[in-house]
């Protein structure tokens, strides 16, 4: 003891200003164990534990993982210092892509929220629109409608959401042509979301076709207003002599998301057509 300094882990602990439990942790994780233990219990380290625990507290510092610092102080040597830095130098640039992911993610939905106050409600609008890459999940007839919709429909999001973050590609349903215009409102035959660019994460398993496609914003739940949403987009085909090519496919705008009322829901019909005889 006369020979060589020591330090307890009090004292050690205060030079760097840390807990003295933050002590006991580095020992309980085997990176840093004190020189010996005294009969009393008292842990005691030496001067070049000293250092070491500079080098922890430095490592820390730059959220490198104790299981690497413990790794790196078996073998200290300036590879594999770099090998570390390299690392950790690979996860924040990862991380700085999921941030700015999120962001974009933001971003977008918050464009949706905006430029809802200035949609054009209640009026049928004739558009042309480039083929859509989509994630489609069928709902089977026998299954349209109640809870077996909503089980589909809630396997559907996970798998959609595994891939991209919620409310960065919209999801919405299918109403097949014979269900629309035979007015079974009710019913749906496909849960689908958007799957964005060739190159995004969500997958692609259908091609919403490219066209002519007819556009309605409803203001309200779609299922309290389906029959007057087909008596405006037919009278817009009759008189223009277009004919339905096509399932009708629905996008909430405003859903459950930004509102309690289903009476300030908007969402987004569109159907491809065609001009009367040509089918």
């Amino acid at each position: 003891m006369k020979e060589k300094k020591y330090y307890t882990a009090g004292e050690l602990a205060q030079l760097f200003h840390i807990p003295k439990q933050t002590m006991l942790y580095y020992d309980k994780m085997g990176i840093l164990k004190p020189e010996f233990v005294a009969k009393n219990g008292y842990r005691y380290y030496s001067t070049p534990q000293y250092l070491t625990l500079e080098i922890i507290l430095f490592m820390r510092k730059m959220d490198i993982s104790v299981p690497d610092i413990r790794e790196f102080l078996r073998d200290r040597s300036r590879d594999n210092i770099l090998k570390i830095l390299d690392k950790k130098k690979a996860e924040c640039l990862q991380q700085i892509q999921e941030a700015q992911h999120l962001i974009n993610s933001l971003d977008v939905y918050r464009k949706v929220l905006e430029s809802s106050q200035t949609l054009p409600l209640n009026q049928v609008l004739l558009q042309s629109y480039h083929d859509c890459r989509m994630f489609l999940t069928p709902i089977p007839k026998d299954k349209r409608g109640g809870l077996s919709t909503i089980s589909i429909r809630a396997s559907h999001v996970r798998e959609a959401f595994s891939h991209c973050l919620c409310k960065e590609r919209p999801t919405g349903w299918v109403i097949s042509e014979d269900d629309f215009f035979h007015r079974r409102f009710s019913h749906s035959s496909a849960v689908v979301t958007k799957s964005g660019p060739p190159g995004s994460d969500l997958p692609c398993n259908y091609i919403r076709p490219g066209g002519l496609y007819i556009s309605l914003n409803i203001r309200g739940a779609y299922f309290h207003h389906g029959q007057e949403s087909l008596d405006r987009m037919q009278d817009f085909m009759d008189r223009n002599s277009l004919v339905p090519d096509g399932d009708v496919f629905l996008f909430p705008v405003i859903s459950y998301w930004a509102t309690n009322n289903p009476e300030e829901y908007i969402n987004s019909l569109s159907v491809k057509v065609v001009p009367a005889g040509s089918k």
